[in-house]
């Protein structure tokens, strides 16, 4: 296998997800030996998962964070295409991630703009695919 990047996930990242969802300690337990501090404020949609799922806010712009591991080549540079979707504009910033070394991390914002309402309504769907010629990463987005 491979795929070039990857979406790096850690214990951490899932006990704030759980911590997202309002769980007490004694839940946390079952997934963390010693107790666990959850952060005061954790945007849930932040979770560095490759997919992309967030809620409808209208026209009030939606922006998420993720990062991505080079597991490719060294020297590398991937360029983004994102899908639109339907009364969405979709930025993502940066639109190019250059990697010097394997095992280097890159962080990227996606944002996502409502111009219209859809005309099929909710849920709607794209994608982002990060590309070095070699290599795609696709990410898909979802809103509902």
């Amino acid at each position: 296998m491979d795929p070039g990047l990857v979406y790096d996930m850690r214990t951490r990242d899932y006990l704030n997800f759980i911590c997202a969802h309002d769980h007490n300690q004694y839940f946390l337990k079952y997934f963390h030996r010693s107790s666990y501090n959850c952060p005061k404020s954790y945007n849930i949609e932040n979770l560095n998962y490759p997919s992309i799922t967030v809620a409808n806010r209208g026209m009030k712009p939606i922006s998420v964070t993720r990062t991505v591991t080079n597991v490719g080549t060294p020297n590398s540079t991937y360029v983004v295409k994102a899908n639109v979707l339907e009364g969405f504009k979709v930025l993502v910033q940066p639109s190019s991630l250059a990697f010097k070394t394997i095992g280097e991390k890159k962080s990227f914002r996606v944002i996502l703009e409502g111009t219209s309402w859809p005309s099929h309504g909710f849920p709607v769907f794209g994608n982002l695919s990060w590309t070095d010629g070699n290599h795609t990463v696709t990410s898909p987005i979802v809103i509902l």
